[in-house]
């Protein structure tokens, strides 16, 4: 009995992923055999299956591609022995289904259509003439559009500045220098660029009885002379100007900080962006920007709503906006209301009434600190809600000049009604209370050379911070004053920015929030690597740090002014859609 289970368990382990094509006495030892089949671009693990992307046409002199089988086998060397037989069903340019078969020595070219995209459906037997078996495999074939899930760097000197891109696709890396210039020759419409942001989220709508999901990304570009635009990022074709993107526009609005928190897959994100003279504009995940207050302002003025600051630090809570005014010494603040920019549509409207929202003063009472906030400069602000945004707690960071230290200062909102507080106000009678409370303490051993390298994000539920001092970078530990090196740059450079991928640590975005992007100087010149932390928040150790510092043609990067990810929305499939 054991030895007809044995030979039972031979040939199904035999048949499991070969056919038999005729009846022979096989020496086993002696036996060639497939052990794997891999390809060139790489296939990943799919929803579907698995899946070989490869980059949209653009050119009709990049219309076909090539993907060669890589094949291991235990005894032969080379494919000789091997015939490849490629089953191919797709549809063709009229919607007809077709269906074709392929025989070449271990390649497949497929012809894309310019700026469309392309799907195939792929099926290969590999027939091996030794021993007359054959081994099946199947994969898609799918178009991707340009730029796709890339990091953008804007780098170069003011005045002559480009737009490039660092594009993986599976095991290939596409670097360009002038990204704009690689799909648009002779034009650079970035030469005065002074940072980036993007936005992704899903605008849906309900026409009809329909219901009509569609995805927007947009990439924008601030400039020194007050230009904004917005770009689809993938093909980098213009979508929007000035006029929609910012509102009102302002001449002296040179972009300093894009400040976000929230997540877009349940529209809860907010952003407000800063500008070097102290202006600032908020709005949601929808590319558009408004001066807040102007309502108000535009109706001939309210005695609660503030207009002479200048703010130098952000970030933004559940239910408000709180701001460090340098010129005034105090916090203000901003209710947050839902109301506005809902869809892109309303981009092109008036201005919403949620703009009536006045900018306030905070009040916060500063006497029972150690050290007053008033003649310090505000360098970063930021909120934790991975777990508990309704509870988030604004925390805002001070460098002492006069000492070269810095102080952190928690505040601690309190339940302030503002139409009652400002009937308050107008009688002068009753006691103003403040908007928050405050704690503050010096951060120890924290020493970051450059303060525009100090970052936080939301994927990270402890209290850690992250800056560089000159080639190394830091994780930094608010508890207790650690300051752990992660990362020390190639000799010769030093670190002049850092930057997470992603802020958010929604559904969507994957592990997108523990990428961290470091922008790198050398002799005017500009590199970007990226490390991978794990959910510790130490470095991965299995995934080697990444390093660009040219392009494909050998051309190098100036200097890093700022780096953006652009991801598509759906970043992965979500657990429960797989």
């Amino acid at each position: 009995m054991k030895k007809i289970l044995s030979a039972i368990c031979l040939t199904i382990i035999l048949a499991g992923c070969y056919e038999d094509k005729g009846n022979y006495s096989y020496k086993l030892d002696r036996m060639n055999e497939i052990k794997s089949v891999s390809f060139t671009p790489s296939a990943s693990e799919s929803a579907y299956g698995k899946l070989i992307e490869v980059q949209q046409a653009m050119t009709p002199s990049d219309t076909v591609r090539r993907i060669e089988a890589v094949v291991e086998q235990t005894l032969a060397t080379d494919y000789s022995n091997l015939h490849f037989y490629w089953y191919l069903r797709h549809t063709d340019e009229s919607g007809i289904e077709r269906r074709d078969t392929v025989e070449t020595n271990g390649y497949l070219e497929v012809a894309l259509p310019v700026g469309r995209e392309k799907e195939y459906s792929v099926y290969l037997q590999i027939y091996d003439t030794q021993t007359t078996l054959s081994h099946y495999t199947n994969f898609s074939i799918k178009t991707r559009p340009i730029f796709k899930n890339s990091l953008f760097v804007l780098h170069g000197e003011a005045g002559s500045r480009s737009l490039g891109n660092i594009e993986i696709i599976g095991d290939v890396t596409n670097i360009h220098t002038d990204a704009y210039g690689y799909l648009y020759p002779g034009v650079n419409p970035f030469a005065n660029a002074e940072g980036l942001s993007y936005t992704t989220y899903q605008d849906i709508s309900n026409t009809g009885g329909f219901w009509d999901i569609k995805e927007v990304n947009t990439l924008q570009t601030f400039s020194s002379n007050a230009e904004v635009f917005g770009y689809n990022p993938f093909g980098l074709n213009a979508k929007f100007y000035n006029s929609v993107i910012m509102k009102p526009v302002d001449n002296s609005f040179v972009y300093a900080r894009n400040i976000q928190t929230g997540d877009p897959s349940n529209y809860t994100l907010y952003r407000i962006v800063l500008s070097k003279d102290g202006q600032m504009r908020i709005g949601n995940y929808v590319p558009a920007l408004y001066k807040p207050g102007y309502a108000i302002e535009q109706a001939g003025g309210n005695a609660l709503h503030q207009t002479d600051y200048q703010i130098t630090a952000a970030t933004i809570t559940d239910t408000r906006y709180v701001m460090w005014d340098a010129k005034g010494g105090r916090f203000l603040y901003i209710s947050k209301n839902e109301q506005y920019a809902l869809c892109e549509s309303d981009m092109l409207g008036n201005y919403p009434s949620a703009l009536s929202n006045p900018v306030l003063d905070a009040n916060v009472d500063f006497s029972t600190l150690e050290k007053s906030p008033v003649g310090m400069r505000a360098v970063y602000a930021y909120i934790q809600y991975r777990e508990n945004y309704a509870e988030s707690k604004p925390y805002f960071i001070f460098l002492d000049e006069a000492s070269g230290d810095f102080w952190r200062y928690e505040l601690t909102k309190m339940e302030v009604g503002t139409e009652k507080e400002g009937k308050k106000m107008a009688r002068g009678t009753d006691e103003v209370k403040p908007a928050f409370t405050i704690t503050g303490s010096r951060m120890r051993n924290f020493h970051p050379r450059n303060v525009a390298t100090i970052v936080y994000n939301s994927w990270f539920t402890t209290n850690y911070l992250f800056y560089a001092d000159g080639a190394t970078v830091y994780r930094y530990s608010v508890s207790n004053g650690d300051s752990t090196p992660l990362y020390t740059a190639p000799d010769g450079y030093t670190v002049s920015l850092l930057k997470f991928r992603v802020e958010d640590s929604n559904n969507f975005s994957d592990n997108l929030g523990r990428w961290l992007s470091i922008g790198l100087e050398k002799e005017g010149q500009g590199a970007v690597a990226e490390i991978l932390l794990n959910t510790a928040s130490d470095v991965d150790g299995d995934t080697p740090a990444l390093f660009y510092d040219k392009d494909d043609n050998g051309l190098p990067f100036g200097r890093i002014k700022d780096v953006q990810f652009t991801q598509i929305y759906m970043y992965s499939v979500p657990d429960y859609l797989n």
